[in-house]
C-alpha cells in the first residue's frame, strides 16, 4: 500500500556513457551512447563523436529527449541508419539519450535491409550492455527562514516526504534546499519565510 506521504515524482530510465564495437560483413560499426539533459547537449555530443571519428565513412545518429527526437542518415541511403537507431532507442524505453553509430566501410555492400538491420543491431547492443540509471523529475526549491521557524518547516517537509538535496546551512538565516514534484506547490503561509527561490527543472539520479 502506498504511504500517504509518498510523492508522485515523474521518473525515467537513461544510460551512462557506453561504447560498443561490432563487425558486420567486414564493415566496422562503433556505437557510442550517452545520457543528455537537453537537445543542446545531444547536439554537442554528436559533434564531438563525429569529430573523434572524422575519418569514418559515416557518423549516423539519433536522440530522444522527452518529446523531442531527431535522427540522421549522414550519407547512408535514406531511412537506413538514423531511423533504425531512433527506433532502437524508443524500443529500449530509455529517455534523454543520444546514440552515434560510426561506420567504417569494409568493402561489402549490405543493401537496404542489411543496413537497417546493422544500424539497429549496433544500437541495441550498446543500449543493452550499458549501465542504466534512473532519474526523478521535479524542481529544486531553496528556502531561507529564521531560526525560530526552522523546526516548523523541518516537520512539515518530513511529513510531506520531500527530498533534502543537502543538509540545512546555518548562517544569518537557515537555508534549506529541497527536491519536490514538478507541479507541486509548498504552502508556507503559516511561517515567516525570508526568501524562496525556485530553480529551473532539474533531475536527480536515484
Amino acid at each position: 500500500m502506498k504511504d500517504e506521504n509518498e510523492k508522485d515524482f515523474g521518473s525515467f530510465l537513461s544510460i551512462e556513457r557506453t561504447r560498443e564495437k561490432v563487425t558486420i560483413q567486414r564493415s566496422i560499426f562503433i556505437s557510442t551512447a550517452e545520457h543528455v539533459e537537453n537537445v543542446d547537449e545531444a547536439k554537442s555530443f554528436i559533434s564531438a563523436v563525429s569529430k573523434e571519428f572524422n575519418d569514418a565513412n559515416h557518423n549516423c545518429w539519433a536522440y530522444k529527449v522527452g518529446e523531442f527526437e531527431l535522427c540522421s542518415d549522414n550519407g547512408e541511403p535514406s531511412g537506413t541508419a538514423g531511423k533504425p537507431i531512433l527506433n532502437a532507442i524508443k524500443s529500449s524505453n530509455l529517455d534523454r539519450i543520444v546514440v552515434v553509430v560510426t561506420r567504417y566501410f569494409g568493402g561489402i555492400k549490405l543493401g537496404i535491409r542489411g543496413l537497417i538491420d546493422a544500424y539497429c543491431y549496433a544500437t541495441k547492443i550498446a543500449l543493452e550492455d550499458g549501465t542504466k540509471k534512473r532519474f526523478l523529475e521535479g524542481r529544486i526549491v531553496e528556502i531561507q527562514c529564521k531560526y525560530d521557524e526552522f523546526d516548523k518547516l523541518r516537520y512539515k517537509f518530513k511529513k510531506s516526504g520531500y527530498f533534502y538535496l543537502s543538509p540545512p546551512v546555518f548562517g544569518e538565516n537557515v537555508k534549506i534546499k529541497l527536491f519536490i514534484p514538478e507541479d507541486e506547490k509548498i504552502d508556507l503561509s503559516h511561517v515567516e519565510v525570508g526568501k524562496t527561490e525556485i530553480e529551473k527543472e532539474q533531475l536527480i539520479k536515484i
